[in-house]
């Protein structure tokens, strides 16, 4: 994914936990906050609490390739954190895509 649609730095991602909203779901949780700009970043977080970076870091990408392929789809001018729960921890992709587009309908971020 492309750095302009990241969000970066501790800054952003503390904005978004203590001004957004959250939605939670089974696997993941959503934040969600309006920015100024008519860009759409996006952030990760997976605890240590959920295993070595190994499974971390495959998580991860799970998560940015979903985003990556759905990009169009986000509605424009939003941070939006998914923060892994524990249950995550080896599922398939297709779960993964399921779980972010139920929460990203119930947040009204799809278009």
């Amino acid at each position: 994914m492309q750095r302009r649609y990241r969000l970066t730095g501790n800054a952003q991602f503390k904005e978004v936990y203590s001004r957004g909203r959250s939605y939670v779901g089974y696997y993941l949780v959503l934040y969600v906050k309006e920015n100024q700009s008519d860009q759409t970043r996006i952030g990760f977080t997976v605890s240590k609490k959920i295993g070595k970076a190994v499974v971390r870091n495959r998580i991860k990408r799970k998560l940015r390739e979903v985003c990556r392929l759905n990009l169009d789809r986000f509605a424009k001018g939003y941070d939006i954190i998914f923060v892994a729960r524990k249950k995550i921890k080896g599922i398939r992709y297709h779960l993964v895509e399921q779980e972010i587009e139920k929460l990203c309908t119930r947040a009204g971020l799809w278009r």
